[in-house]
């Protein structure tokens, strides 16, 4: 009652009613504090997950990047090595090219010097001294420089021109110099008769010249291509033969034998042409033979 009449009750209720009021609006505000924080923590994780990916994404294109950096170096560096190993390759083709056409030049230097100078060959017809100087050239580092090089006409020619214009080559007619009688041109036959004759005095010379210029050993398909050798060799031959076995004319026998079995051959000749054909015969043969031997020409 007495609480009644002072309004002690309906202040403490007051205070309390006071009180609850102040402690719900304290729990809205951290509530709604809590709720904001929540808000913005996804925010920041949405956030987050974005930079992250665009970054794996940038991470991604850069690494592309990379690989097609590596792929092209590695390409490029595939490349120039193929080139400076080509480029070496070639090199090396023309050091050894040059060397081939330098030890060429010299050995054939070398060999035709000395035939000027008489130091080889001097008791030897003019007819054996070509074949056998053809043969010693084009059957050593000039017939490899043709065969490497496909270059059968350098060292022909000039081989030609310089036996031709030899002081030692005088004695034979030729169509570019003048001889005593006005004549380029001779009898193939009386040039090989000559020959032999020349050789008649010394039986071992003519023997000797007759067995490096033998034909009886060679293959028919090496003898179809070297019909005037065929000839040389055949007119030794007979002429080497005893007196009751030798034809009058080993020549004329030859050269009939050549014609019957061989093929055509002019009855006629000068030194060009002698020369010329000497070189194509010999220089060919050789360079069959030597094409059969792959530890030379490899």
């Amino acid at each position: 009652m007495w609480d009644l009449l002072t309004g002690s009750d309906s202040q403490r209720q007051s205070l309390l009613a006071e009180n609850l009021v102040a402690g719900q609006n304290t729990l809205y505000k951290w509530a709604l504090g809590l709720t904001r924080s929540e808000n913005i923590s996804q925010v920041a994780l949405a956030v987050t997950q974005e930079k992250l990916l665009e970054a794996r994404e940038a991470i991604r294109r850069q690494q592309q990047r990379l690989n097609i950096q590596h792929q092209e170096l590695e390409t490029f560096c595939k490349n120039l090595a193929q080139h400076v190993d080509s480029r070496f390759r070639e090199l090396n083709a023309e050091i050894h090219k040059i060397k081939v056409s330098d030890t060429a030049d010299r050995e054939f230097n070398r060999i035709v010097d000395a035939w000027e100078a008489k130091s080889n060959y001097r008791n030897l017809p003019w007819v054996v001294q070509v074949a056998f100087l053809a043969r010693q050239v084009f059957s050593g580092a000039v017939a490899s420089y043709e065969l490497e090089s496909n270059d059968k006409e350098y060292f022909r020619k000039w081989f030609v021109d310089r036996i031709v214009k030899s002081p030692r080559s005088e004695e034979i007619p030729d169509r570019d110099h003048k001889t005593s009688n006005n004549n380029p041109f001779c009898s193939l036959a009386d040039l090989l008769d000559k020959t032999r004759l020349d050789m008649a005095d010394n039986g071992r010379t003519l023997e000797f010249a007759a067995a490096l210029l033998e034909v009886r050993s060679v293959p028919r398909e090496r003898l179809l291509n070297t019909p005037l050798l065929f000839t040389i060799g055949t007119t030794l031959e007979l002429a080497a033969l005893p007196d009751e076995a030798r034809p009058p004319k080993p020549a004329h026998s030859a050269i009939g034998l050549c014609r019957a079995h061989i093929q055509h051959i002019d009855k006629n000749t000068d030194r060009r042409q002698f020369v010329e054909t000497i070189v194509h015969e010999t220089a060919n043969d050789c360079m069959a033979i030597m094409a059969t031997r792959p530890d030379i020409t490899s």
